[in-house]
């Protein structure tokens, strides 16, 4: 087979980018993968250079939202190498949603093979270690073909994207960084729908509601339960966490999306800290009884919620040091600056 051209800088260096101050936005890398599913059989095209790709009109996922995503991190760790956390678990939860979807799924050595082989093409755009920067990974997945009914598609593409990017909250993580929150009347998902899988439809939902908060001044809108409008489910794009005594809290509901940064966080709350652990329903009444509230996920990793607002009550929470420590263990084992219990880094060689 013949291997993909690739066009670095001397011996890989890095591209002349600010890595240190990067926000968390789009900056176009030279490659891509891709694979398609055509007549039951995923065919890897690999490496690929175009940016822009051309879709059937009547494809599924531009009139009936038969499109997933997922995102992860590549990072440079502190021994030199470059490690991705965890893309067997995006792997996993990419297929959960095309099941639902009922779509193909995307075997998951196309899928590790896809996230290597982008991150090895675009090697000097993976920021240093130390410069709080991360190479975002985007894999996606698309019905296509041409079509009107109400149906799955027979024809799939599965591409990966890369970006490097900072913070997805500006400022990043710290105790002079907190972030307020505001309390949405509307819904991101149903109570029995899509809530559970990483659907794009979720996230459009998003866009009123949180428009709506960051009007305010609010840096993003807190959703609750769809059916009573009662028990705290998720922030934006990010999980909700809290600390209620000696306890970590974090909501249990199929409308919440399984994140892997939050069942990271809690693994390491439980076994490398010995703090118990809940996932249960939180009704928002109880945030009179919160000590710390954080927001976690792939892009934010951590952020410290300063205060909630719900129409006239406002509560506000200090800055509680466990989040310090759960954010140092959690990019310490992705960057390599401490020991990896688990086996979570995927090296990248």
């Amino acid at each position: 087979m013949t291997q993909p051209r690739y066009y670095f800088n001397d011996d890989n260096h890095k591209v002349n980018l600010d890595f240190a101050n990067l926000g968390f936005d789009y900056y176009p890398c030279p490659y891509r993968f891709e694979a398609v599913y055509e007549l039951g059989v995923w065919r890897a095209r690999g490496v690929v250079e175009e940016t822009s790709m051309t879709l059937p009109e009547g494809s599924q996922c531009l009139h009936y939202g038969q499109q997933l995503f997922e995102g992860m991190k590549v990072n440079t760790g502190a021994d030199g190498k470059v490690y991705a956390f965890r893309p067997a678990e995006n792997s996993r939860r990419m297929n959960d949603g095309a099941r639902y979807l009922q779509g193909p799924e995307v075997p998951e050595d196309l899928f590790i093979r896809g996230v290597e082989e982008v991150t090895r093409a675009n090697l000097p755009y993976v920021p240093p270690y130390g410069s709080g920067a991360s190479l975002y990974v985007r894999p996606f997945y698309l019905g296509i073909g041409d079509n009107v009914g109400v149906k799955p598609a027979s024809k799939y593409v599965f591409r990966i994207f890369v970006t490097p990017v900072g913070p997805y909250f500006k400022g990043g993580f710290g105790p002079d960084q907190g972030k307020s929150f505001r309390v949405s009347t509307l819904d991101r998902a149903a109570p029995f729908g899509t809530g559970h899988i990483k659907a794009g439809g979720n996230y459009a939902c998003s866009f009123k509601p949180g428009a709506e908060a960051k009007e305010q001044g609010f840096a993003e809108a807190i959703y609750l339960d769809p059916k009573e409008h009662r028990y705290i489910e998720e922030i934006g794009a990010a999980n909700f966490l809290a600390f209620k005594g000696e306890t970590l809290i974090t909501p249990d509901s199929h409308s919440v999306l399984p994140s892997i940064t939050r069942r990271s966080l809690l693994r390491i709350a439980r076994e490398i800290y010995s703090w118990p652990v809940e996932e249960r329903l939180i009704d928002k009444a109880e945030l009179d009884e919160i000590e710390a509230a954080a927001a976690c996920g792939t892009a934010a990793v951590i952020t410290w919620i300063r205060e909630v607002a719900d129409g006239e009550k406002t509560w506000t929470f200090p800055f509680d040091q466990r989040w310090q420590q759960l954010y140092d263990s959690l990019v310490g084992i992705q960057t390599a600056a401490i020991d990896d219990p688990f086996g979570w880094r995927h090296e990248i060689s």
